[in-house]
């Protein structure tokens, strides 16, 4: 009866101390700098400062499996490449905003690659932004963040108010957001003031309002996503100013539908750049009357070069000289997406698991086969 007594009170203590790591601001973190272990942190915030104290140049935290519920700080730094993922096999949720500030540096070489998390603001009081390029204090000046590559995440959110990855107008530099999906968002990324790219690759959006805001001298280039959204999939440029021969938007190999007679699929405002691309994609607005491709600076009607190729398009053109548009056709190519490659990679891991099990399977059969045939 004692060691029962015993047995049931262990089981007890496991289970409360299983409740506080789960509940915890934030789980462990590791660091490792230039491949070297360098030490386990209480948090991720304690792991991200400890770069800004640590020699090296390469640098790698992995937080370990749970919830972050504490907003989390990145200062990038000068010639300090980092790298921040889950554990291996780890699932890691955030539900506060991660900030990075770009230390004033917008040309400085150094990356930072945010990698396989989950994003979920779909808790009371959420914040509306999951990763926001802004400034950090006491830092004051610019932000600029720069180099930033944010990696198979998954963003779930609040219908027309979460935006995955929000940006400050003080400008920003080379920016990638791939083989991500986000779920009832205000947007995927808002993305002002951008110089060098903005590349968004292998990205999902569903039941959102809006998919990529973008102005600035870089070049957009959204290619292999599908955006299914109320209003537009991607917006190109500021309320006002003068239409720029600087930068491009490229929509590449692409599924952009949305459904409105008030704002088209894509939009281009006041200071856009002439230079629109439109490839291999399927560009669609399903509201009857609505359009497909709208500019809304009127003084620059006449100013575009649009170049529509091997696409399907459905919907108006609204505020843009037909002329300015060359269409490329070919009756013997098929038009549309050629090739989307858009399995999650936790869907790709189970599909390579069936395989394996299924060799395996098949191998025995031989096996059992030629042993008693």
């Amino acid at each position: 009866m004692k060691q029962k007594i015993i047995f049931v009170l262990v089981i007890i203590i496991c289970f409360f101390a299983m409740s506080v790591t789960v509940s915890a601001a934030s789980p462990e973190a590791t660091l490792r700098v230039d491949g070297v272990f360098v030490g386990n942190f209480p948090s991720v915030q304690a792991a991200v400062n400890a770069v800004t104290v640590t020699p090296g140049t390469d640098f790698v935290i992995e937080v370990a499996a749970g919830t972050v519920s504490d907003a989390l700080n990145i200062t990038q730094q000068p010639n300090k490449n980092l790298v921040i993922k889950p554990q291996l096999g780890a699932t890691v949720t955030f539900t506060n905003t991660i900030t990075i500030d770009g230390n004033g540096n917008l040309s400085n070489p150094e990356t930072l690659l945010i990698e396989g998390f989950i994003f979920d603001f779909t808790g009371p009081g959420a914040p509306a932004n999951c990763i926001d390029f802004n400034l950090i204090p006491p830092h004051i000046g610019f932000s600029y963040p720069h180099n930033v590559t944010i990696n198979g995440c998954t963003f779930i959110g609040v219908f027309d108010t979460t935006v995955a990855v929000q940006s400050i107008p003080g400008g920003s530099r080379n920016i990638a957001i791939m083989n991500c999906t986000a779920t009832d968002m205000h947007s995927l990324a808002q993305l002002k003031a951008v110089s060098g790219y903005a590349f968004i690759q292998n990205c999902i959006v569903n039941n959102a309002s809006g998919g990529v805001n973008f102005y600035g001298v870089g070049n957009l280039v959204v290619d292999s996503c599908v955006f299914n959204v109320e209003e537009y999939a991607v917006r190109s440029g500021q309320n006002a100013g003068a239409i720029s021969n600087l930068g491009s938007v490229t929509i590449n190999n692409s599924v952009l539908t949305s459904n409105s007679n008030t704002v088209a699929t894509v939009v281009l405002r006041g200071d856009s750049t002439e230079n629109i691309n439109i490839i291999y994609s399927n560009i669609t607005n399903e509201a009857p009357g609505g359009s497909y491709l709208e500019n809304l600076n009127a003084a620059s009607i006449d100013l575009y070069d649009i170049d529509i190729i091997e696409s399907n398009v459905s919907g108006n053109v609204t505020g843009i000289n037909l002329a300015t548009i060359t269409t490329i056709d070919d009756p013997n190519v098929e038009n549309g997406p050629i090739n989307i490659n858009i399995i999650p990679d936790n869907q790709l891991v189970i599909i390579i698991t069936i395989l394996i099990i299924l060799i395996i399977l098949l191998l025995a059969a031989i096996f059992f086969y030629i042993l008693f045939s």
